[in-house]
């Protein structure tokens, strides 16, 4: 179980960032947006994902001089290199991978960021059930103790 004053950490961090890039972009509710690209514009391009999509919500961060630090919604859960599925914690490797659970995107912007909330309790199964993996483990993954105790 992830204790209340974890939950809390990543609600007060995370609740309200922005995702996405010209590789990584939302759609509004019909599964299009308007944006400017180039200098042209381009109009009604259809995206994968959308307003009110769930995802994992991971934060990338390489070893340092590498490159920024990045947060990525994905469809699937970050991984140990032991393939075994992490919902929170941390990952360390040439990038670093927070796991940080699962988000909703809320809103769209114009250039087609999505802004995210985190979900708990009832929402998170639902959300788990959908992306299929009701069964991840829900202990938050440490270095030192994998998963942990019992």
């Amino acid at each position: 179980m992830i204790p209340a004053a974890y939950i809390e950490n990543l609600k007060s961090n995370y609740d309200g960032k922005w995702v996405g890039d010209a590789r990584n972009r939302f759609a509004d509710k019909d599964g299009k947006i308007t944006y400017v690209q180039s200098g042209k514009d381009i109009k009604g391009q259809s995206f994968e994902r959308v307003l009110g999509d769930v995802g994992f919500l991971l934060e990338l961060t390489p070893q340092e001089g590498r490159g920024a630090k990045r947060l990525e919604f994905r469809d699937s859960p970050a991984r140990t290199q032991d393939w075994e599925d992490v919902l929170y914690g941390m990952i360390e490797g040439r990038t670093n991978v927070e796991a940080l659970g699962v988000a909703r995107v809320t809103k769209v912007s114009s250039n087609g960021r999505g802004q995210v909330i985190t979900l708990w309790g009832a929402a998170l199964d639902a959300a788990l059930d959908d992306l299929g993996y009701p069964d991840i483990c829900r202990k938050e993954f440490t270095v030192e103790n994998g998963f942990g105790p019992g």
